[in-house]
């Protein structure tokens, strides 16, 4: 009797549904990098930093595979990482540049305000508003990607290759790309971004 018991517990197990993190496939848009590559820019990341300071990596990680509350942080830095950022500010016009990112463990690419620089916060603190990044964490087999300004999960498939950022300052707006997929990854609505921004890259190992 126990036997049968044990069996058929086991029989239910196979049917309890099991957590997913489901990746979502985009569609090829025709066009999209003749278009921006009209805005291409060049800059310089002069100015860099090494540090475990900033808990970018930790926290969108917790956030992600521990699920605790976006205000959780992680005592003291656990992860080495190189930050850079560009030399020029932009306040006006249409800009777009890429970031090679398949050689890196996790990444953030984006724009960001001096604003923040200057801080010794967490990227994905509540409080910063001033950056605007997308982010990407690996943990065992899986790559989870976030935006910050507000912290958003995004169910799809991390970008191979170059990470296309294009930042309309008409609008207000940034968005995302993967370049060889040449598909969007993600907008930011009109109007949220405020100005001077600089650009951003930011790799943990």
């Amino acid at each position: 009797e126990l036997e049968d018991k044990l069996k058929w517990s086991e029989s239910a197990q196979l049917h309890v549904p099991q957590p997913l993190l489901p990746e979502l496939p985009a569609r090829p848009m025709s066009g999209l990098m003749e278009w921006l590559n009209h805005f291409r820019v060049n800059f310089s990341l002069s100015n860099e930093v090494s540090s475990q300071h900033i808990r970018l990596f930790d926290d969108a990680r917790r956030l992600t595979y521990e699920h605790d509350s976006l205000h959780a942080s992680l005592d003291g830095g656990t992860l080495k990482y190189f930050a850079s950022w560009g030399d020029q500010s932009f306040t006006s016009g249409k800009q777009y540049w890429e970031m090679l990112v398949d050689r890196s463990w996790d990444w953030a690419v984006g724009f960001c305000k001096d604003s923040w620089i200057r801080k010794d916060d967490g990227i994905l603190d509540a409080s910063n508003n001033d950056n605007f990044l997308l982010v990407c964490v690996k943990q065992d087999d899986h790559d989870q990607l976030w935006t910050t300004a507000p912290t958003t999960p995004l169910y799809i498939e991390r970008p191979l290759g170059r990470v296309g950022v294009f930042l309309d300052c008409d609008r207000g707006s940034i968005s995302f790309v993967d370049v060889a997929k040449r598909t969007l990854l993600w907008r930011y609505d009109d109007g949220v971004c405020t100005f001077p921004v600089r650009p951003f890259f930011c790799t943990g190992h």
